[in-house]
């Protein structure tokens, strides 16, 4: 049996749906990593999308990142999100 208790974070539409969705700065494929935590992630962006997130109040851009095989939370999870604001591309995967 696992340890781990799998749920869906909770979310809601936004209260008003905009006409024009923020340009996105980063590309698919872009290497990214988490820049304003110690030892943060890092990994490959593999999907972006405009939501909302109920949890935090938070509506924009979340880039949907496969995390690398030697990032620190890789252990636990292979994917996480992030807002555009909390991550910053790198110039090439950390293992070239």
């Amino acid at each position: 049996m696992s340890e781990f208790t799998f749920q869906i974070p909770p979310f809601a539409l936004p209260e008003v749906i905009p006409e024009v969705i923020p340009q996105q700065k980063l590309q698919l494929g872009d290497w990214v990593r988490w820049r304003q935590v110690p030892n943060g992630d890092f990994g490959c962006i593999i999907g972006v999308i405009y939501t909302h997130s109920a949890s935090c109040i938070a509506t924009g851009l979340h880039y949907l990142v496969l995390l690398d095989e030697n990032s620190p939370s890789r252990r636990i999870t292979s994917y996480d999100f992030a807002f555009e604001e909390d991550i910053e591309r790198l110039n090439e995967s950390p293992l070239a």
